[in-house]
């Protein structure tokens, strides 16, 4: 099942306005507005809520009463308002799909929240506190054993290559890591889509025939090979421990 590029951050109350126009910006270009989204404690790594949506940054400031939003049913605007008063920071994290996946015709994101919210079910017998009711039923046909882990991957309980090396902001403010994670991003992708076993392992083997097949076409990947090598070398960000 195809999931896509985790990234990790962490933001303060006063930090909302901050966040919202980040996703904006990074969303515009290289990557899908579309995708599944997490709130987290940054002191446990607990999922809070996972949900999927057709624009992050929109969906963003619902759940945080920006742009003229109030809290309703249809948003946790209640519990971010209610998290901040007695918490100074709110895990965020999102997965990623390119900007030319299509949500129409192959619904990966509606799909990945139903994989991982019925993986976290069976691994914690519950839903995510915030979470009221599953996700796609279709998607909860895709768990697999490590489906629960990309929850942990998302609240930085666990370490990926999945996981891109900067997180929300540090991808927004450096082009150079952003190409990097777009170019990776095929690799994780093309294990991802093909159901393969996965693994770190794994994904630095794909990486390698995606070196190989891309540098008889591009100058770019004749000469960025070690670049995209180095570049997975660093290690995840976590926010959370700053």
């Amino acid at each position: 099942m195809a999931l896509g590029t985790v990234v990790r951050d962490v933001y303060a109350n006063a930090g909302r306005l901050q966040m919202y126009a980040t996703l904006d910006v990074l969303l515009r270009a290289e990557w899908h507005r579309a995708g599944v989204y997490c709130f987290w404690d940054p002191d446990t790594g607990d999922a809070l809520y996972i949900g999927v949506t057709n624009d992050l940054a929109e969906r963003f400031a619902q759940h945080n009463s920006l742009k003229g939003y109030r809290p309703n049913s249809g948003n946790k605007g209640r519990q971010v308002n209610e998290w901040f008063t007695t918490h100074s920071r709110l895990g965020f994290s999102v997965v990623l799909q390119d900007a030319y996946a299509d949500e129409t015709d192959e619904p990966y994101s509606r799909n990945a929240e139903g994989q991982l919210l019925e993986g976290y079910r069976q691994v914690h017998l519950s839903l995510p506190p915030w979470n009221n009711m599953g996700g796609s039923r279709m998607g909860a046909s895709y768990v697999r054993q490590n489906s629960a882990a990309w929850v942990d991957y998302m609240t930085g309980k666990l370490d990926s290559l999945v996981v891109a090396r900067s997180t929300i902001r540090g991808l927004n403010d450096d082009a150079s890591a952003e190409y990097n994670e777009i170019q990776i991003h095929l690799a994780r992708t093309a294990l991802l889509h093909g159901n393969s076993a996965f693994d770190d392992a794994k994904l630095l083997e794909g990486l390698e025939r995606l070196i190989e097949r891309m540098r008889h076409y591009s100058e770019w990947w004749r000469e960025n090979g070690d670049r995209l090598r180095d570049h997975l070398k660093r290690p995840a960000p976590h926010p959370e421990r700053i």
